[in-house]
């Protein structure tokens, strides 16, 4: 039980960004830090694909061989009319365990100081007053914050009365499943495509070791109350997964951007993760994007702490959308502003696209093939093959 009420930064979720933005406090000078969490997230199966690239988790900070369940080298698409082509990424990925992952980290964290109290559920963060937010809880305790660092996910919609990015614009829904009983090389992913199988999104199919795979679809926002998730995923599984165990089914919401009317820091608050719409809206990949906004944040905390005036308090939030626009915000706004286009690509261009790049080997795939292959006969397919491989 937490009895001491006032923090000099509180950490509002216990994922990928709120666990490596408390990372990055060990060992400042600032080490009163609370982190909460309405559960402990490792306790559950984790609802997500698990899916990282691999340059992206290593540039995060240190990664344990333990967190990862195998790693990834090949891409296979396939377009609605069942043919494929794959796609050997120099880099390649991991599936990672991101139960053991969030479980390690937060253990790091108690370890160096931090308080975690996990069952404790935000209800609300107040407006600054005298230097401090108060962190409202459901039970009615009261948490004082120097700062906020608000990495709840993408419903909480904290301080939404401020000038800040609290609703996310594009909130697409998503479906998934665990199975076990399903063969699948335990070094590809596989995409689907196809307006049948998710219109405005794609299908896909992970591995996830010892005969396990992850499963899921994710709608276009527009066109999530024409069809009925459940019975569109258990469709895909039966034609193309036909004797898999459903472990586990779970269902979210994906913050695909948002728009720039406001900013995602002010002084003493700052979005990170999916709280902040980090996630890439073409892909829909999101746990490499909340660490590294999870890692600026937490700088960006202990810098607001050092600040002496509200001038340099301001001039902190502003460095952080900078760096975070830098790293990997300006790339999402344009991949943003390219989805309309994507959800009107016809199933025929894919089908076409992927019988011209069908006759290219496997070890000769590159990107540059691709573009050189079909970028003059397929533009709108081509944008979605590039962000999704």
């Amino acid at each position: 039980m937490v009895n001491k009420t006032s923090y000099d930064v509180i950490i509002i979720g216990a994922g990928p960004a709120g666990l490596y933005a408390g990372r990055e406090l060990l060992g400042k000078q600032c080490t009163d830090v609370l982190l909460l969490d309405k559960k402990a997230p490792w306790e559950h199966p984790m609802p997500c694909a698990e899916g990282v690239g691999k340059l992206g988790l290593h540039d995060a900070g240190p990664v344990a061989a333990s967190w990862i369940r195998q790693e990834i080298t090949t891409a296979t698409f396939h377009a609605p009319n069942g043919s494929t082509i794959s796609y050997t990424d120099k880099n390649g990925g991991y599936i990672i365990n991101r139960s053991l992952l969030q479980q390690d980290i937060a253990r790091q964290l108690i370890a160096g100081g931090i308080t975690a109290y996990f069952s404790c559920r935000v209800n609300s963060v107040t407006p600054e007053k005298n230097g401090f937010r108060q962190v409202i809880t459901a039970n009615g305790t009261l948490y004082k914050g120097r700062v906020i660092i608000d990495a709840s996910g993408p419903v909480n919609c904290f301080a939404k009365n401020e000038p800040i990015a609290s609703n996310p614009g594009d909130l697409e829904p998503a479906y998934f499943v665990w199975v076990e009983n399903y063969g699948i090389t335990s070094d590809h992913i596989h995409i689907f495509a196809g307006q049948e199988i998710a219109p405005g999104g794609y299908a896909w199919i992970f591995p996830r070791g010892s005969g396990g795979a992850n499963i899921g679809i994710v709608l276009g926002k527009k066109l999530n109350r024409r069809v009925n998730l459940r019975i569109l995923l258990d469709k895909f599984i039966e034609r193309n997964c036909p004797g898999a165990r459903i472990v586990q089914r779970f269902a979210g919401s994906i913050p695909c951007g948002h728009k720039r009317s406001f900013p995602i820091a002010l002084p003493g608050l700052i979005k990170s993760g999916d709280a902040a719409s980090t996630v890439n809206p073409i892909s829909r990949a999101g746990i490499t994007e909340a660490m590294h906004s999870g890692v600026l944040a937490g700088q960006t905390a202990a810098a607001m702490l050092e600040a002496t005036t509200e001038r340099k308090r301001i001039s902190c939030a502003r460095t952080y959308e900078r760096l975070w626009n830098k790293r990997r915000g300006n790339r999402h706004q344009k991949l943003a502003r390219s989805k309309s286009a994507l959800r009107k690509v016809p199933d025929a261009d894919y089908n076409r696209g992927a019988e011209t790049l069908s006759g290219i080997p496997l070890p000769e795939m590159t990107m540059s093939k691709i573009f050189r292959a079909s970028l003059s006969r397929f533009p709108r397919l081509i944008w979605a093959l590039r962000h999704l491989m």
